[in-house]
């Protein structure tokens, strides 16, 4: 039995069930004229997406503000299906990062702005999340666009590996150094004229999200050893200004840290940067 927290639209809703564990539960006509409080009817109930902690439930809500539900239920319901089938841990943040980065990409199609992201080819390195890739391109495709192209499989296998083991909850020690760190990169943004707005809050969002979440996995040592020299080649020449700022706080996280960071994260810091500008 599922109880109502909040109504989505008229077919879904973020719900908590008798032991107390919140989900997405989707159906037609499942909300329609719910509200808070009110049961679902179990019949009704066609998909449902475990949110596994509070964190995962403010996932979900910061995605909703500007992606529209059936994309993210396409890309929850992707990788609810690799970490099923392939018995792949991974941290919560990927439900954030692929779902984001897919919306771009798709966004991307429709304006025909797409590029290809010159990826080096990882596949003998990692080829369990290469084959994991192909399977998830192809349901992006039957899910979403069949246009998106096959470059994707690269930019999908990174945030795999990227992602991969289980969450943990920070320590206190770790939660001041990562707040450390955060200001020190909100210092950085501004002196280069990059600060929240209205017209960026989504974008800004995001990044300090990948931050912080990159920050905890970093403290655990969780970090892939990954050549990326092409790419970081690549950046440099088309986002310049991303790549020397994203490489200032690059060094700077490297230098409060005081350990190696995975190369990957240049990579995504400069990403989020191109954004903001």
């Amino acid at each position: 039995m599922y109880r109502v927290l909040q109504s989505l639209n008229n077919n879904a809703a973020l719900v908590k069930n008798e032991r107390g564990e919140q989900a997405v539960v989707m159906g037609l006509g499942i909300a329609f004229q719910k509200r808070k409080g009110d049961l679902l009817r179990p019949e009704k109930v066609e998909t449902v997406f475990s949110l596994h902690n509070e964190e995962a439930k403010e996932n979900f809500l910061t995605l909703l503000k500007d992606i529209p539900l059936d994309f993210i239920t396409a890309s929850y319901s992707v990788i609810h299906y690799l970490v099923d089938h392939y018995h792949y841990p991974v941290q919560e943040y990927l439900y954030v990062t692929l779902t984001d980065h897919m919306r771009c990409s798709y966004q991307a199609l429709l304006k025909g702005t797409y590029q290809e992201s010159h990826l080096p080819d990882m596949s003998s390195q990692y080829p369990l999340e290469y084959q994991m890739a192909q399977e998830a391109l192809a349901l992006f495709r039957q899910k979403l666009s069949e246009e998106f192209p096959q470059d994707e499989v690269g930019r999908i296998a990174l945030h795999l590996i990227n992602a991969k083991g289980e969450t943990l909850p920070d320590t206190h020690q770790e939660q001041e150094l990562g707040k450390q760190i955060m200001e020190k990169v909100e210092e950085v943004l501004q002196e280069q004229g990059i600060r929240r707005q209205t017209s960026n809050s989504n974008f800004y969002d995001r990044f300090m999200l990948h931050l912080s979440y990159f920050l905890s996995n970093l403290e655990r040592g969780n970090e892939q050893a990954i050549s990326l020299d092409d790419l970081d080649q690549s950046i440099r020449k088309t986002h310049p200004q991303a790549y020397e700022i994203g490489s200032q706080i690059f060094a700077l996280i490297q230098e409060v840290v005081d350990q190696p960071i995975p190369n990957t994260e240049r990579f995504y810091l400069v990403l989020h940067i191109q954004r903001l500008l």
